[in-house]
């Protein structure tokens, strides 16, 4: 008996699904001491995108909205627990804010369309938006098994697959994201990763690394522990959604924007309360 309680709980640990539900718990704590308004609506989603499968940790939904969190919870192995993000100061042509990139699916003249949400939700992004994401080791003994050096990856691309496949499944049920009304602002899926790891920003500038060895001195003080930040993620073409998309470019600036860089939230267990308490209220200023 012993024996298979210790071989439990090290499946249960290295599996997350302890803190999978101790996120979800806090959820629903906060939406009962009227904190928050995500709303639980299911856990384990099944999913499918371009024949791979897959299942979403869970699903909140804003309060009297169509607005949805499709969440991936990852707890992070000690020894890699250290997730340290920086900005490019060279992402796409003439871009002179962050945006926040999000799919926003309506029903569209018996078809789909899927477009870019930006306005007041880029306003919140401002100095938290990054896009080279680093698994830092620390120097904590690891549990074994696979080094979780390409974590940051793996959690986006499985999280955007989640995304994609309920846009996929919303194609073939157009209630799940529209009602079909003239002037349905449709639904909004956001892809966000909870983790235990610890969030760090770095704002140093990579365009002054030395030219001719590649070398970047980072201060202390160009580093920042973060509750939460804004991962600015270019997903791959073989986890997009089969969906037809509303905006369409001839440069690849546009291309890029519109159809492969989408905005995560990453949020550490300390940045739980203050991410869903004060996040649902910037989306119904966007929805206005």
């Amino acid at each position: 008996m012993e024996e298979v309680k210790q071989r439990l709980n090290g499946l249960l640990k290295k599996h997350g699904y302890g803190f999978q539900y101790s996120v979800l718990k806090l959820a629903h704590e906060l939406v009962q001491k009227k904190q928050s308004s995500w709303i639980f609506e299911v856990s384990e989603f099944p999913v499918e995108v371009q024949g791979e499968r897959t299942k979403v940790d869970f699903i909140l939904r804003l309060k009297n909205t169509r607005i949805y969190i499709v969440a991936e919870c990852k707890r992070a192995d000690p020894k890699f627990s250290n997730w340290c993000f920086v900005k490019a100061p060279y992402v796409r042509r003439n871009q002179k804010t962050e945006e926040f990139f999000v799919d926003r699916v309506r029903h569209e003249k018996l078809f789909l369309s899927c477009r870019v949400s930006q306005d007041k939700l880029s306003v919140c992004i401002q100095g938290k938006a990054f896009h080279v994401g680093f698994v830092v080791k620390t120097k904590t003994k690891g549990e074994g098994g696979k080094p979780e050096r390409d974590a940051i990856e793996q959690a986006a691309t499985q999280v955007c697959s989640g995304v994609n496949g309920i846009i996929n499944l919303g194609g073939k049920r157009f209630g799940l994201v529209s009602s079909g009304a003239i002037n349905d602002p449709g639904a909004i899926f956001i892809p966000v990763i909870f983790t235990t790891a610890k969030l760090y920003s770095c704002q140093s500038d990579l365009s002054l690394a030395n030219l001719e060895n590649g070398n970047l001195d980072i201060l202390n003080e160009d580093l920042t522990e973060e509750k939460f930040i804004y991962y600015q993620y270019h997903l791959s073409p073989g986890i997009k959604h089969s969906v037809q998309t509303e905006q369409t470019g001839q440069r690849f600036s546009e291309i890029l924007a519109y159809e492969y860089i989408r905005t995560i939230p990453i949020v550490t267990a300390k940045g739980i309360k203050d991410f869903l308490c004060s996040f649902g209220g910037v989306l119904l200023e966007e929805l206005k």
